[in-house]
C-alpha cells in the first residue's frame, strides 16, 4: 500500500510539475506582480504600523511629561506657601530644585522681577525683558493661571528647556520651573523616519519614500520625481522608470502620510525565473528528491524555528523581557525575530521611563511629607502641662501617613494622626489639603465631632477617589478633659502611672472622603497627671520580617511594657523593637507613631519604688521636689513623717510605688502596693494631711491617695 501510494504520488507530482511548468510561463507576469505587491505591501503596512506605534508612544511620553511638569510646579507653589522662608535659603532652594528634578527655579514678585532662583545668578532679572518669559506674566495678573511651554532653547544658557509657571499662592507673583526634556528628545530621535524604515527594510533591495501633506520626508540616493510618485494609485502595483531601471511601485496612505515602495522588477522577476527554469529542467526523480528535502526541511527547520520562537515568547510573557529571539534561518524568521525584538526594546524603554518618573515622583512626595510634618521637639517648651512626641519612618513606596499637633488657643492642644489610602505625590497633596482643612476648622473652636464631620464633607466635595483614616483629639491642658474622634485608625492606647498600656474604649467611624454626610461619634476622657497616650498607624502592627510574619499587637504591647522615663523614648522603644524584629526588610507601609503625656497643673513630679521595711529613700526625694516649689519646712517634715508612718504600717515584704505631684499650693501623693484590701489608715487615724482615699481591686493591688495644701 505504501509503495503503491508513493508510486502514484511520484507520478502525480511529476505530471503536476510538468503542467505547472507550462502554465507558469503564462502566469509569470501575474505572479511577478503579485509577489511585488505582497513584498511591498507587507513592508509598507509594517512601517505604517511602526510609525503609528512610535507616534502614540511620543504622544504618551509628551502627555506624561507635561502632566508631571505642571504637577511639580504646583507642588513647589504649595511648598512656598507653607514655608515662604525657603526663598531666602539658597541651599534649601537648591535641594528642593534637585528633589523636583528641575534644572531651574524662578520666583518673582508682583512686578515680574525674580527674587529667588536656582541658579542664583538669575535673581534680579525682569521677565518682561525676555520674549520667551513674557507670556508667564499672566500668572501675576490672572490668579490661578498656569502655563506650560514647549521645549525650546533658553536665551541665556542655550539649553533645550521646558518651562512651566503657576501663580504664587502666598503673595502676588509667579513660580516657574525649568526642566530638560530629555525623555521627549530621546523618543523623538528614536521616531526618525530613516531609522524606522531601516528596521523594516532589514537590508532588502529597494527604497521606501515617505510624503506628508505632499512634502517628501526623505530623499535617499535616487533623484525621485515627486509629482509622479504622488500620482501613483493607492494599494495597487504600478511601474516607473528611473535612470534606465524599471521599478515596481506600491503606495498606501493613512492620516495624511503617503508611503511609496520601489523595488527593481529585475529583482522581483529573478526568483520567478529561477523557479520556472527549475520546473522545466527537473525530472521526476529530482521532484521526488525535492519532495523529500522539503519534508525534511519543513520538519527540521521550520518547525524547529517555530518551537524556538514560541519558547522565547513564553519567557517574554512570563516577564523575562531581556529575552531575545535569535531565529535567523529564513528571511521570514529574521523579520519576525526583528519585529519581536523591536517590540521588547520598546517595552524596556517605556518601562525604564516609567520607573524613572516614578522614582522622581516618590522623591517629591517624600520631600512634601517631610516639609509638612512638624519635627521640632520639644514642640511647646513653654508649656509644662504636657509633652508630645511623634515620628514618621517612610517606607520604600512613600505612603500617606501623617501627624500634626498645634494649639489653637492657650488652653487647648489639638493633635491628629492619619493615613491616606494612596501613595506618591497625589497622597502627599491630599494629606496637605486635609491638614489645612483641619487646622482652619480647629481655629473656629469646633468640637472634634463637628470638625471631623465638616472635614469629611469638604474632602468629599473635592471629588477625589482617595480616602484617609484619622484620629483627632482636642485636650484641655488645664483640666485634662480630652475629646476625640476615631475614623478608621487602630485603637489608641492609654497608660496610667504605675500601670501598663491598655486599649482605649472608642467607636470607629467611616474613612474621611468615603461619602458626604457621614456621622462620627465623639468620645470623652479625663486624663490625670502622669497619664500617657500612644497612637499609631497600621504600618506599625503590619510590619513584617523575612518570613512575612506581622509584628502584631502582642509585640507592640511588649515593647510598650518597658517603662520609659520620657515620652520621647516611647516611640523610640517601639522603633527599636520593630528593627530587631524585621531586620533589614523593606516595609510596604509608613510607620508613624505619636505619644502624649499629660502632666496637668503639677510643676514637679517624681516616682520611686521602696520596700516597706526600708522607707528612708523617700526623704531625699520629698525634700528635693517640695523645696523646688518653695514649700515650708514644716510641710516638708510633716509629709515625710506621714509617708514613713504609712509605709512602716504595711506588712513586711511589701513593695510600694510612690508617685509625687506638687506645685506651690498643694501636693498629691499616690501609693500603689501589692496588698489587696489592706488599708494602713485604719491604724493611723491622726495624720498631717487634708484628704486621704483608699481603693483596692480586690485581687492584687491597693491604691492610697493623699492630698495636702502647702503654706
Amino acid at each position: 500500500m505504501q509503495q503503491k501510494f508513493l508510486t502514484w504520488l511520484f507520478l502525480l507530482i511529476c505530471a503536476a510539475f510538468a503542467v505547472a511548468g507550462g502554465l507558469s510561463f503564462l502566469q509569470f507576469q501575474r505572479q511577478s506582480e503579485a509577489r511585488a505587491k505582497d513584498l511591498m505591501s507587507n513592508r509598507l503596512h509594517d512601517l505604517m504600523l511602526l510609525i503609528r506605534y512610535t507616534q502614540d508612544n511620543m504622544q504618551h511620553v509628551v502627555q506624561i511629561n507635561e502632566e508631571s511638569t505642571i504637577e511639580r510646579t504646583r507642588a513647589l507653589a504649595e511648598i512656598i506657601r507653607l514655608n515662604p522662608s525657603i526663598l531666602h535659603e539658597q541651599d534649601a532652594l537648591q535641594g528642593l530644585c534637585n528633589d523636583l528634578g528641575a534644572r531651574q527655579i524662578c520666583v518673582t514678585n508682583e512686578k515680574g522681577v525674580i527674587i529667588a532662583a536656582v541658579p542664583k545668578s538669575a535673581v534680579g532679572l525682569d521677565l518682561s525683558n525676555h520674549e520667551q518669559s513674557r507670556p508667564f506674566l499672566k500668572c501675576i495678573t490672572m490668579p490661578g493661571y498656569e502655563l506650560l511651554q514647549r521645549p525650546q532653547s533658553n536665551v541665556l544658557s542655550g539649553q533645550i528647556i521646558q518651562y512651566a509657571g503657576v501663580t504664587r499662592l502666598d503673595e502676588p507673583g509667579l513660580v516657574q520651573l525649568g526642566f530638560t526634556a530629555q525623555h521627549e528628545q530621546i523618543v523623538r530621535a528614536s521616531s526618525d523616519f530613516e531609522k524606522l524604515a531601516s528596521r523594516i527594510m532589514g537590508g532588502a533591495i529597494g527604497h521606501i519614500v515617505a510624503f506628508r501633506e505632499g512634502k517628501q520626508l526623505n530623499r535617499g540616493a535616487l533623484n525621485l520625481p515627486t509629482a509622479s510618485l504622488l500620482s501613483l494609485p493607492l494599494n495597487a502595483v504600478g511601474a516607473i522608470s528611473l535612470g534606465g531601471v524599471t521599478y515596481a511601485t506600491y503606495a498606501i496612505e493613512e492620516n495624511g502620510m503617503r508611503l511609496v515602495s520601489l523595488m527593481p522588477w529585475s529583482e522581483i522577476s529573478k526568483v520567478s525565473f529561477k523557479s520556472l527554469r527549475g520546473l522545466l529542467l527537473s525530472n521526476i526523480g529530482l521532484f521526488v528528491l525535492m519532495f523529500i528535502v522539503v519534508w525534511v526541511l519543513l520538519r527540521h527547520y521550520v518547525l524547529k524555528g517555530m518551537r524556538r520562537i514560541n519558547h522565547s515568547l513564553r519567557r517574554i510573557t512570563e516577564g523575562y523581557i531581556e529575552e531575545r529571539v535569535e531565529v535567523t534561518d529564513t528571511p521570514e524568521f529574521l523579520r519576525l525575530s526583528n519585529g519581536i525584538n523591536a517590540m521588547v526594546d520598546s517595552l524596556q524603554a517605556y518601562g525604564e521611563q516609567k520607573r524613572e518618573l516614578l522614582h522622581k515622583e516618590l522623591q517629591l512626595a517624600s520631600a512634601i511629607q517631610s516639609t509638612v510634618l512638624p519635627n521640632q521637639f520639644p514642640a511647646f517648651p513653654e508649656h509644662t502641662e504636657f509633652d508630645i512626641y511623634a515620628t514618621n519612618v517612610q517606607a520604600q513606596v512613600v505612603g500617606g501617613d501623617f501627624y500634626d499637633f498645634f494649639m489653637p488657643d492657650d488652653k487647648h492642644l489639638c493633635f491628629l494622626l492619619g493615613d491616606v489610602t494612596a501613595t506618591g505625590i497625589p497622597a502627599a497633596l491630599f494629606m496637605m489639603r486635609a491638614i489645612t482643612i483641619i487646622r482652619e476648622l480647629a481655629k473656629t473652636g469646633a468640637t472634634p465631632q463637628e470638625l471631623v464631620t465638616k472635614a469629611n464633607n469638604e474632602l468629599c466635595a473635592a471629588a477625589s477617589d482617595m480616602k484617609l483614616s484619622l484620629f483627632y483629639g482636642r485636650l484641655n491642658i488645664t483640666t485634662g478633659d480630652l475629646r476625640f474622634v476615631n475614623a478608621g485608625t487602630p485603637q489608641a492606647l492609654r497608660r496610667i502611672p504605675g500601670g501598663n498600656y491598655e486599649m482605649m474604649a472608642m467607636r470607629s467611624g467611616a474613612l474621611l472622603g468615603s461619602h458626604m454626610g457621614a456621622s462620627y461619634t465623639e468620645c470623652r476622657l479625663t486624663l490625670n497627671a502622669g497619664d500617657r497616650l500612644f497612637l499609631y498607624t497600621h504600618g506599625v502592627i503590619n510590619a513584617s520580617d523575612a518570613e512575612n510574619t506581622p509584628f502584631g499587637m502582642a509585640r507592640l504591647e511588649e515593647a510598650l511594657s518597658m517603662q520609659a522615663d520620657y515620652i520621647a523614648d516611647v516611640p523610640r522603644q517601639v522603633r527599636t523593637s520593630l528593627q530587631r524584629f524585621s531586620g533589614n526588610m523593606e516595609q510596604r507601609s509608613d510607620i508613624t507613631m505619636l505619644a502624649l503625656e499629660f502632666r496637668g497643673k503639677w510643676s514637679q513630679r517624681a516616682e520611686i519604688k521602696v520596700p516597706s521595711d526600708a522607707p528612708d529613700g523617700i526623704r531625699e526625694l520629698m525634700a528635693e521636689k517640695l523645696e523646688a516649689v518653695l514649700a515650708a519646712p514644716d510641710d516638708i517634715s510633716s509629709l515625710q513623717e506621714t509617708l514613713q508612718a504609712i509605709i512602716k504600717a504595711l506588712p513586711p515584704a511589701t513593695t510600694v510605688e510612690l508617685h509625687l505631684n506638687c506645685n506651690e499650693n498643694e501636693a498629691q501623693i499616690i501609693l500603689h502596693y501589692n496588698r489587696p484590701q489592706f488599708n494602713p489608715l485604719i491604724s493611723l487615724p491622726h495624720l498631717s494631711i487634708d484628704k486621704a482615699t483608699f481603693s483596692s481591686d480586690g485581687k492584687s493591688r491597693s491604691t492610697l491617695k493623699l492630698h495636702k495644701s502647702l503654706q
